[in-house]
């Protein structure tokens, strides 16, 4: 029996199967269209795509806008308040301190007592859909886009809400995003505020020419007269010079205001907005109009001169005001100075009355004896950013908004630079320890001379090189090559660039300080440093190595009293870590206490634990001390306005101490308070080497970290620092670029003071002063012997064109 599964396969012997089947033909047209489709298809998805994301990306764009606060209080502003510094009194209770006043020309006038004439006048020639729309006129708009895409602004477009928000914002970017953030805004203020209040605050506001804010200003300055006594022709005529205050201003283009007042009243009369016989009258009075302008009578009411001019701290405290209003608005900072002045907000001041008096007395009787013209600048800060006193001179403030030369003026810091970037920048990555040996020694490739060569440097302020010392002492004796190898060793001054600007707070550098190795490692900045930012930077040896961004009021409210920026719990950033900042904060303490070769001594308090560093410059056109106590950072220039050398440049260290021991006076004592993992260890002052942790005291304490320190070295050779300060058989050799023996810690060596710089051309050091020590400038191998004592030269000066 056969197989089911078996095949007849004769059953299929009439199929031939395919052996060559052939092959399909497509038609080459409709391939190419079919490709096309696809093309077009995908094309067209991605567009839709695009578009969508667009779309929502406009939403989200659009959103963000109209959530922004209007920065607007009309109601505050129609009471034309003044605003209110208020400062704490001994009890700690705040109380009003000082008022703002504005020097504008500025009269408030109800919308009750401004003329219907007035009103209509406006509306006609500036929007007179105005009582139609929401803030927006659409079609108008429209127009203003187009123009914006052609690359003209139309003003036209703008209604009187719109024009309201651009002269209280002072918003004047031409862009559509200003058009936009405009609408968000105009529509935002027409659901918060009726029209009549919106055309009330209008005509209050909007410029009139000639210094006049508002109607009844500018009635009184032209036809002096109030606003609701004056007629058709008169209201014409303000309403007419809003548009262009130069081009329509009756004062000075008569013939033009003429022009733009009687178009006004043709298009009040087409409006059906006056009568025939208003406008006729009008038209007459139009003819024959005369302006009175200004009077020396009315000069003499606007001056209001009671004597009192506002200190140093209410200047600067109106600037930082000034700034964070601008931006929290999204304002100009002409506008919100408006605010300032108009709109009764309160400034909860963080001055120190006592110290700020205190600190504005001692400025103005620095010792001026061989320098007339000297200039000073001080900054006292807290250590959580709060500036308790600051000046901006030597000379007694006879203004208001003073040109102030301690955040004004951008600097020179010289040698007080060194322990806010290159040294605790080190330390905090493991580079260097308290006793670190470092080499006094130049970089062969350091600055491009006047020929376009690369050369060594930089110079010291002393003869040559001493090369090895350990890191307290070069800090004491301010060398500009350990500096110099400091910054070579964490990277180069990209990275230092990188941690003042970001986490630091200097915002004058120039990007070129970011390539200008003697910049921020000695001080020879191609931009600069305002001393508010030298007394922020050096606050992190104080605070556990945090930075603050400094602030002189605690907080800002409204006229209702709501807060509207408050600084009190402002978030720091972590600059170093809290035992980078104690290290750090020791060696300036070794810098002051054992300071030989520099002015820092001078700091020194009785009963108080001072730390610093001293800073010149060179020629000694500028000269520092920036330093602190356990309660506050305190920040010091010296110099003059056109730079040139400075006589004296012990002013700023004594006025440092004449300024701390008088805020201290009274204080409780404590101290500054270091992390619990900080180790205190006696070193050797030959190798550094740890040589006792137990029973550590005298001259040669160091401070380190389990995983940043050095190795025991044992007793061997070691110097009990109680016996003297002085290693005779370790005595530097000034006169060579080298010392032959290694760097002993010897600071009975002579000497003249830090190594600091001016410029980005000029990196040198210190010198000795040449009325002290008998020289020139240069350095000891110039004055051919030994270099001054440092009692001689006076302390800290620069090197000579390094």
């Amino acid at each position: 029996m056969r197989n089911k599964r078996e095949t007849d396969i004769s059953q299929y012997k009439d199929i031939q199967p395919e052996i060559n089947p052939a092959v399909r033909k497509v038609n080459p047209i409709k391939r190419f269209f079919k490709a096309l489709g696809k093309f077009i298809f995908t094309i067209f998805s991605v567009c839709v795509v695009a578009g969508l994301i667009a779309v929502i990306s406009l939403g989200i764009y659009i959103a963000s806008l109209a959530s922004e606060p209007t920065g607007i209080d009309l109601r505050a502003k129609s009471l034309n308040q003044t605003s209110f510094i208020m400062v704490q009194n001994s009890d700690g209770k705040f109380e009003q301190y000082q008022t703002l006043y504005s020097t504008e020309n500025r009269i408030w006038v109800d919308n009750q007592k401004i003329p219907q004439a007035m009103k209509d006048a406006v509306v006609s020639i500036e929007d007179k859909r105005f009582f139609d729309h929401h803030g927006v006129d659409w079609t108008r708009t429209l127009s203003a886009v187009v123009s914006l895409a052609s690359g003209t602004d139309s003003y036209g477009g703008s209604t009187i809400t719109q024009q309201l928000i651009k002269n209280i914002t002072d918003d004047n970017e031409v862009s559509l995003t200003r058009k936009m953030r405009e609408i968000c805004k105009a529509l935002k203020l027409e659901n918060e505020y009726t029209k009549d209040e919106i055309l009330e605050a209008y005509l209050n506001v909007v410029n009139f020419g000639n210094n006049c804010q508002g109607v009844e200003s500018a009635a009184q300055l032209y036809f002096d007269k109030s606003i609701e006594n004056c007629s058709i022709a008169e209201c014409a005529a303000i309403a007419g010079i809003t548009q262009n205050p130069s081009k329509w201003n009756p004062l000075s283009y008569p013939e033009n205001n003429k022009i733009r007042r009687e178009i006004i009243i043709n298009e009040m009369y087409d409006q059906g907005k006056i009568t025939e016989d208003e406008y006729d009258a009008a038209m007459k009075e139009s003819a024959n109009m005369t302006f009175v302008g200004y009077t020396s009578d009315r000069d003499d009411e606007d001056d209001n001169d009671d004597g009192y001019i506002q200190n140093w701290y209410i200047d600067e405290l109106f600037y930082d005001a000034q700034k964070d209003l601008a931006q929290y608005y999204n304002i100009s900072e002409d506008a919100a100075s408006d605010k300032l002045y108009t709109e009764g907000l309160k400034i909860y001041c963080a001055m120190d009355i006592r110290a700020q008096e205190m600190m504005e007395n001692a400025a103005q009787n620095i010792d001026k004896s061989n320098d007339p013209e000297l200039q000073i600048a001080m900054t006292l800060m807290g250590f959580d950013g709060r500036v308790i006193a600051t000046v901006g001179s030597s000379n007694k403030k006879t203004e208001a908004l003073s040109w102030d030369r301690a955040t004004m003026s951008s600097l020179q810091p010289g040698s007080s630079i060194k322990p806010v970037v290159v040294y605790p920048y080190a330390i905090d990555n493991k580079m260097l320890y308290f006793s670190s040996q470092i080499e006094d020694a130049p970089l062969e490739k350091y600055e491009t001379n006047e020929y376009g060569e690369l050369v060594s440097g930089p110079k010291n302020w002393y003869a040559g090189y001493k090369g090895t010392m350990l890191l307290p002492d070069a800090i004491e004796i301010s060398s500009n090559g350990t500096a110099a190898q400091a910054m070579k060793m964490i990277g180069g001054p990209s990275v230092a660039y990188e941690q003042v600007v970001t986490k630091m707070g200097f915002s004058h550098l120039s990007e070129e300080d970011a390539y200008n190795s003697g910049g921020l490692s000695i001080g020879g900045l191609t931009g600069g440093v305002t001393v508010r930012e030298m007394a922020s930077a050096y606050s992190y040896m104080g605070n556990g190595g945090l930075y603050y961004n400094p602030y002189t009021y605690y907080y800002i409210t409204d006229s209702e009293d709501n807060i509207i920026i408050d600084n009190r719990n402002a978030v720091p950033k972590q600059a170093y870590s809290p035992t980078t900042a104690a290290i750090m904060n020791r060696l300036l303490h070794y810098n002051v206490t054992n300071s030989v070769n520099t002015n820092a001594g001078s700091a020194r308090i009785s009963g108080w634990d001072i730390i610093g560093k001293t800073g010149t410059t060179d020629a000694d056109k500028d000269s520092w001390f920036c330093g602190m106590s356990p309660y506050a950072t305190l920040a010091i220039w010296t110099g003059f306005d056109n730079p040139h050398t400075i006589s004296n440049t012990t002013v700023a260290t004594s006025t440092f101490n004449k300024v701390m021991s008088s805020y201290l006076s009274g204080m409780e004592h404590k101290d500054f308070k270091f992390p619990s993992n900080l180790i205190e260890a006696q070193y050797s002052p030959y190798s550094g080497l740890i040589v006792s942790t137990e029973n550590v005291s005298g001259k040669y304490v160091g401070y380190y970290t389990e995983d940043n320190m050095p190795s025991n070295g044992g007793w061997d050779g070691y110097y009990d620092s109680s016996d003297s300060d002085n290693y005779d058989d370790y005595n530097y050799d000034s006169s060579s670029n080298y010392s032959d023996s290694s760097y002993s810690g010897d600071e009975s060596h002579s000497g003249g003071g830090d190594g600091d710089t001016s410029s980005a051309e000029s990196q040198g050091g210190e010198e000795p002063k040449p009325e002290e020590s008998g020289g020139d400038t240069s350095s000891a191998e110039s004055q051919g012997g030994e270099e001054p004592k440092p009692e001689e030269s006076g302390g800290d000066v620069s090197a000579p064109g390094a």
